[in-house]
């Protein structure tokens, strides 16, 4: 009885990307918008601790309070960015998934070098306390903790984990 060997991936954004970074990553990004619009002290305190241990009192200045509202809507924007252009790819380019290939990456590139360096930033602005997990804020801890629940999976969609890469998978149907 011959066995069944699946062929190579027919599309180069399968269904787990979809949802880590069609619906998951939005959804992050939305939640993040809304609450600094909610709350913008709360957002600007809990970046990371303070060297005093609490946040000053009083309100925010009105430079700090733009910015921190500007911030959290260019991450509400990048969500929608995702779940619009990579909806799109899926939708109109799974008959052609190199093209589709081309335009998920050309989306996730800057992602995953933004990942790199927010986390690293992040990592870096810690100082001293970097290594004081129990001081972390709660907010400290979802930044770590869904940066690299993002990054892992961009690693793995640019390491062609899971699906269709042209340059692997095209040249086997190229030659049939």
């Amino acid at each position: 009885m011959p066995r069944y060997r699946p062929g190579p991936p027919t599309t180069a954004f399968p269904w787990f990307y979809w949802v880590v970074f069609g619906l998951y990553e939005p959804l992050l990004s939305i939640c993040g918008f809304l609450g600094a619009m909610v709350d913008p002290k709360k957002a600007h305190d809990a970046q990371a601790p303070w060297p005093s241990g609490d946040a000053p009192d009083g309100p925010l200045s009105k430079a700090t309070q733009v910015t921190i509202l500007q911030l959290a809507h260019v991450v509400g924007l990048l969500g929608l960015i995702n779940f619009f252009v990579l909806g799109a790819a899926r939708k109109y380019l799974f008959a052609h998934p190199a093209l589709q290939e081309k335009i998920v990456g050309a989306l996730l590139t800057p992602l995953l070098i933004a990942d790199v360096v927010h986390l690293t930033i992040t990592w870096w602005a810690l100082g001293d306390s970097r290594w004081s997990f129990w001081e972390w804020s709660g907010l400290l801890w979802t930044t770590f903790l869904t940066g690299f629940s993002l990054l892992v999976p961009r690693a793995a969609w640019h390491m062609g984990v899971g699906r269709y890469v042209d340059r692997r998978d095209g040249q086997a149907s190229r030659k049939i």
